[in-house]
């Protein structure tokens, strides 16, 4: 993480095993958002737009990365 990177996620996965089947939501996504940069997730319904945000806001931990 260099001076001008606000956030940034390395090889982070997310899945949920509520149900029989674990569902992953996030797999491998690497992500850099620098300083004063505007930045928007945009995607079908259940693409995981929340999920990243959670992650980022630290309301949910990753499984991996």
């Amino acid at each position: 993480m260099n001076e001008s990177s606000l956030i940034q996620l390395k090889h982070v996965q997310k899945v949920y095993t509520t149900g029989e089947v674990p569902v992953m939501a996030i797999r491998d996504l690497s992500l850099t958002i620098e300083r004063k940069s505007f930045v928007s997730f945009v995607g079908p319904s259940g693409s995981g737009k929340s999920t990243v945000l959670n992650l980022i806001g630290t309301l949910s931990k990753p499984t991996a990365g």
